[in-house]
């Protein structure tokens, strides 16, 4: 049966307006068998930031579409379901607490969302129409959080639901803008029937802006690229952290770090299929923030804290501010800013892809750009892991670095 199987929204080349799309086929098919499904919505037109998040409501597999701004106050966010008709929403709710949507996460009847801007946690009903019934300030609302940063401003990053704790990953600044970060804190919460959180007296800090929060038996992988985007070279405080759930705890974080990273680049993305297949992307942007260079490697859950044991299966030199990666057991998916790449299998070698969607293909914007991409699960979703994360890939921070970046080279061009 042909299904929705990427929701992703495109912009035009000046980020004023922007439209949403599918690509759609065979939960199995090969990669040439899929087909873009462009302006899905598009009459009115979104504006010019729209993202999607996909999620669970008990086993149902759902979108939310949020149109950010650029102000603390954000566009009603849309709930969708991924196999119906998108331009007739579920549900569309304002949710006060969260005005630059960049996280989601469910647990019952409890949405959770986290966003840049204000560094809250809102708690939405979805039995009460999505409607948002508190926010949770972070970290003023927590005062049993002993703040390592007296100037510290924090900023909503992922959420992860495991059992009945909220995992929350917030990324630090120095002070405002994005050239100075302190190390990343992931904190944690346990959640009440009601959707009331309590902190759980228990933190652990990762790397420096850190921005995924990818769960795998029972483990947290987060990918940090130890400061801001750098033209020329990676920063030298990149890393991995891999934070043991069952010893949540400074001890049970594992660090994995480049040899050379300034050359390697950054650890831009982690996605794990199983055991046996990990995919993880790496690269930092040429000296003009023109072309961004790195690779995605393959490794095994065994070799992930050694690098050099990864084999790397694409080779990237190319132009773009938005990339990301996940995996399936049918395919592997690598968005890589315009063009979309689609390969079959889970390729252990060098390989090129088996399909590609460019820009025109995905909507009517000759010369624009992806804005978000997001993996819709099935409803019903599979364990793959000893732990299922009720939220499915969304690269919502990979927004954030996406914007960065396009601003760096605005600069860079001066």
């Amino acid at each position: 049966m042909s299904e929705n199987l990427f929701a992703y929204t495109a912009t035009n080349s000046g980020y004023s307006e922007g439209t949403a799309g599918a690509i759609n086929g065979e939960r199995a098919a090969v990669a040439t068998a899929l087909s873009a499904v462009k302006n899905k919505i598009d009459n009115p037109k979104l504006n010019g930031d729209p993202a999607f998040f996909n999620f669970f409501d008990r086993n149902s597999s759902r979108l939310v579409l949020r149109q950010y701004n650029y102000t603390s106050t954000s566009e009603p966010n849309r709930i969708i379901d991924p196999q119906g008709n998108w331009a007739v929403p579920l549900y569309s709710q304002g949710w006060s607490g969260v005005a630059n949507l960049h996280g989601v996460a469910t647990s019952g009847r409890w949405l959770f969302g986290t966003g840049y801007d204000l560094s809250k946690i809102a708690v939405v009903d979805m039995d009460s129409d999505y409607t948002q019934t508190r926010e949770y300030a972070f970290p003023a609302d927590f005062p049993a959080f002993a703040n390592p940063y007296a100037d510290g401003v924090f900023h909503g990053e992922a959420l992860t639901v495991v059992g009945s704790k909220l995992y929350a990953l917030f990324y630090v600044n120095k002070g405002s803008g994005y050239a100075t970060y302190y190390d990343s804190v992931v904190a944690r919460f346990a959640i009440s029937a009601r959707g009331t959180l309590t902190y759980d007296n228990a933190y652990v800090t990762v790397g420096k802006n850190s921005f995924t929060l990818d769960l795998y038996d029972n483990k947290l992988y987060v990918c940090s690229l130890g400061g801001m985007q750098n033209a020329g070279s990676g920063n030298a405080d990149t890393n991995l952290c891999i934070v043991d759930l069952t010893n949540f705890t400074q001890t049970g974080v594992t660090t994995v770090t480049i040899t050379n990273p300034t050359q390697k680049g950054d650890f831009r993305d982690i996605s794990i299929l199983d055991a046996n297949n990990v995919y993880i992307f790496a690269g930092h942007y040429d000296s003009g923030f023109a072309n961004l260079v790195g690779s995605v490697y393959h490794t095994t859950l065994a070799n992930i804290t050694t690098p050099a044991n990864w084999t790397e299966v694409v080779a990237v030199n190319d132009p773009s501010y938005l990339w990301g990666t996940d995996a399936d057991c049918i395919r592997l998916w690598f968005v890589t800013g315009t063009p979309l790449a689609v390969y079959d299998g889970t390729p252990t070698t060098a390989v090129t892809a088996n399909r590609t969607f460019s820009i025109t293909e995905m909507s009517d914007y000759t010369g624009g750009n992806l804005n978000s991409a997001c993996f819709i699960a099935p409803s019903i979703p599979t364990t793959r892991g000893l732990n299922l994360a009720v939220a499915s890939k969304s690269l919502a921070s990979h927004i954030r670095l996406a914007k960065e970046a396009r601003e760096l080279a605005e600069k860079a061009k001066k």
